[in-house]
């Protein structure tokens, strides 16, 4: 989480001063909609993908600080990750923390996001999104529960599938799987951007049945990095 902070105060350091040496700039469009193209690659083979439709209005006279809203449907595939107890009530203790090795996930979700952007000029911004609510779907995996209180009353190994529902309710209250995006953004062209960052796409899987503490939710939470294209057609 430091690193993180020290990347994106560098970044914020660096448009600052890309600002400042802007000498005349256009006026930013006080409504913008884009089609938006997302890949990103992780550890352990993990990739991830977003296809979404989103719309921002600038506030106050600049319309530098933006705002706004979309759906997106995005995906995770990796390989052997390790889910551990997703509930919020047994994450605060070590003691009740499990782990789902997942052979091989691919989880999709379908949400409605929200944006937030600071655009420094016609040519950069930085921003960040992120899901909020939607539903979750994918394909059912063998998996191996890992635990130190299993003395043969829970399978060793059963079947698991992405969780079906979709809640941003903060830290490790959230359901499902969220993506968010923190990224930097360059335009190509009037109506094209090229935007890079950090993908923070957590996923979730549901076992077929209870296991320890009476929990059959396991999350995993990958950072990657990503690449994106946006488009828009009505500017």
């Amino acid at each position: 989480m430091k690193n993180l902070m020290k990347f994106y105060l560098f970044l914020t350091a660096f448009f600052l001063a890309v600002t400042c040496a802007q000498a005349q700039d256009t006026a930013l469009p006080k409504k913008e909609s884009n089609i938006d193209l997302a890949l990103g690659m992780g550890e352990s083979s993990s990739f991830s993908y977003a296809l979404s439709w989103n719309t921002s209005y600038g506030l106050f006279s600049s319309n530098k600080f933006r705002m706004g809203y979309g759906i997106r449907f995005s995906g995770f595939t990796g390989s052997e990750l390790n889910y551990i107890t997703a509930p919020a009530d047994l994450t605060g203790d070590d003691a009740t923390i499990d782990t789902l090795l997942v052979n091989s996930p691919h989880s999709m979700g379908l949400s409605a996001l929200i944006t937030l952007q600071y655009q420094f000029s016609s040519k950069f911004k930085l921003g960040f999104n992120i899901d909020v609510i939607g539903v979750g779907f994918g394909s059912t995996d063998d998996s191996r529960f890992i635990s130190s209180e299993n003395t043969g009353q829970y399978p060793q190994t059963l079947e698991s599938s992405p969780s079906s529902f979709n809640l941003l309710l903060g830290g490790d209250n959230d359901l499902g799987q969220l993506k968010s995006e923190f990224y930097i953004a360059y335009a190509l062209s009037e109506k094209t951007w090229l935007r890079g960052g950090m993908d923070m796409t957590f996923t979730e899987y549901t076992t077929s049945q209870e296991l320890t503490n009476a929990n059959d939710r396991f999350r995993y939470k990958p950072v990657l990095v990503f690449l994106a294209v946006s488009y828009n057609p009505f500017n």
